[in-house]
């Protein structure tokens, strides 16, 4: 899951064209860099499933109060602006083929392989 979290940073901040460490800091308050955290927080907590309490792990000195803004800020602009929206898609294009064909497809292959070996176990 770290190879997930640390792609979803790398790509967010590529595409607002932003420094990765201006994200993960919480101190600087361009506007991009702030879609880029907000971008990042969002598909931290929906699609990563981490709950608003433990993003403070991943961006520093963030609380669950401004993480849960930050999550309905994002989703408010994706219904609203379009640009945002396409953005967002792309994003999890790139994503999901990450975790296809990337890093994570080797690890999910694995597990499953210990799976299998585990329910044969079990008919015996």
């Amino acid at each position: 899951m770290k190879a997930v979290i640390k792609e979803a940073l790398r790509l967010c901040s590529n595409m607002w064209d932003v420094d990765s460490k201006q994200v993960i800091n919480n101190r600087c308050r361009k506007a991009d860099v702030i879609m880029a955290k907000r971008m990042f927080i969002y598909y931290l907590y929906n699609f990563v499933e981490i709950g608003h309490a433990h993003i403070k792990n991943h961006i520093k000195g963030l609380n669950h109060a401004t993480s849960i803004y930050h999550v309905r800020e994002f989703n408010k602009q994706l219904d609203i602006d379009y640009a945002i929206k396409l953005k967002f898609q792309r994003f999890m294009e790139e994503m999901k083929s990450f975790s296809l064909y990337g890093e994570e497809f080797e690890k999910k292959k694995q597990e499953l392989e210990q799976i299998k070996v585990e329910l044969n176990n079990l008919k015996r």
